[in-house]
């Protein structure tokens, strides 16, 4: 492959790895978006497994995403790396705030999430 092969397989790596860094991102901040008030008991049960889903994931990162670049001098190699550090603003906290409310209009209704005992 030549270099510019290279650079552009770099390139599109890069890309994909930060569109899904990104999607992640935005399924929980949608999901904070969400009026779980208005919804239908079944759809409470489900919303609620979606954010306590999201929150594992999030907790789950173990760090997250990064971008790091390295050039072999003499070989001509090229590499590229990634990792990821603390993010600035990261909707854990939010999401569970959320799934505490979630799980106080349950009990209001009357409704016990999947997996909990009774």
């Amino acid at each position: 492959m030549t270099q510019k092969g290279y650079i552009w397989m770099t390139g599109l790596l890069v890309a994909m790895a930060l569109l899904a860094a990104c999607a992640g991102r935005m399924a929980a901040r949608s999901l904070l978006d969400e009026d779980y008030a208005v919804m239908s008991d079944e759809e409470l049960l489900v919303y609620y497994d979606q954010v306590k889903e999201a929150i594992e994931k999030e907790e789950g990162g173990g760090g997250g995403f990064g971008l790091g670049l390295g050039l072999g001098v003499g070989s001509g190699s090229f590499s590229v790396g990634a990792s990821q550090g603390m993010y600035v603003d990261d909707p854990t906290e939010q999401l569970r705030i959320r799934r505490n409310q979630v799980r106080l209009e349950l009990a209001r209704r009357g409704l016990q999430p999947q997996g909990t005992p009774q």
